[in-house]
């Protein structure tokens, strides 16, 4: 469902890149919903599939017999009672997706609703945390005029689907403010973190500064949450490359980044073990392109 990478994940993480790119089945063909696509997505006359069962619980689809809508139909099947979705947050959310007959699932989702293709975004932004969501969306609104081969979805599939939105992050996500800091460590770590914990940072590389040959981890601050673990990391970030430019804030961008950990992809097998809401300092060496310094604070992980 990727439509577009931040700055960071294009300038820096190829290898990670790699890996979101595998776990976003969406083609980024998707056009933009139209007035009257917007106007049947509001009609409470669209005929959708029945589901059964309530939040939280694996939903059963019932198709009616009639042909599926043109454009985009949600329904808000329950309302819960969590923060309002922006179009700048970061979604956890439960799914079930259906071609109009043949079932296709798919793992938990942790993405940027900015992120996802068009008839997604557009269902999803306003709704709460809590709800449970009915979603139609014929190809131009979702896979595109290729479908999803891999999948069992062909160019003139419409589907449909069920979501549970589980958690939203958004431009206040932060790391712990009484996450206990290491002086020693950020002393000799080179690159400078500036930024009180909890808030927004910042670093700059002092003159002369020896770029990195390795990936270098450094925990700055270290929080009480969970270890990280592989899989979906929702974060915050910051970076340098060491001509001093930057790749990027998602601070300053507004929406808090993800970042697929993994123990064989170097850029971040570091932080595996390390306590949500920390903050750290990762230097990665010259690749594709320069070396980068980043400072991460470690929100929260699905």
């Amino acid at each position: 469902m990727r439509r577009r990478p931040t700055s960071l994940t294009a300038v820096v993480l190829a290898a990670a890149l790699a890996l979101v790119a595998g776990c976003d089945a969406r083609s980024s063909t998707a056009t933009t919903p139209t007035a009257s696509d917007a106007s049947a997505a509001a009609s409470s006359d669209v005929a959708l599939p029945a589901v059964s069962g309530g939040y939280g619980a694996a939903p059963v689809l019932t198709f009616p017999a009639s042909s599926p809508p043109a454009g985009p139909a949600t329904r808000v099947l329950s309302v819960g009672s969590g923060r309002a979705l922006t179009a700048h947050d970061v979604i956890v959310a439960d799914y079930l997706g259906q071609v109009w007959g043949t079932f296709v699932s798919g793992p938990p989702l942790v993405r940027a609703i900015d992120n996802l293709v068009d008839g997604w975004a557009s269902a999803l932004t306003g709704t709460t945390v809590g709800s449970r969501v009915l979603l139609s969306l014929p190809p131009s609104a979702d896979y595109g005029k290729d479908g999803a081969a891999v999948a069992g979805v062909s160019p003139t599939d419409t589907l449909v689907y069920v979501i549970d939105v589980i958690a939203a992050y958004g431009p206040d996500a932060a790391g712990q403010a009484d996450a206990v800091p290491d002086e020693a460590a950020a002393q000799s770590a080179g690159p400078k973190v500036s930024g009180t914990l909890g808030s927004p940072a910042g670093l700059t590389l002092p003159a002369g500064i020896t770029a990195p040959t390795a990936v270098v981890t450094t925990v700055l601050a270290t929080g009480t949450g969970a270890a990280v673990h592989e899989g979906d990391l929702v974060a915050q970030y910051a970076g340098v490359d060491w001509s001093g430019e930057s790749v990027g804030s998602s601070w300053q961008s507004g929406t808090p980044q993800v970042f697929p950990v993994v123990a064989t992809e170097p850029t971040f097998a570091g932080l595996i073990g390390v306590p949500l809401g920390s903050r750290v300092l990762l230097q990665v060496p010259a690749g594709s392109g320069p070396a980068i310094a980043v400072v991460i604070d470690l929100v929260a992980q699905p």
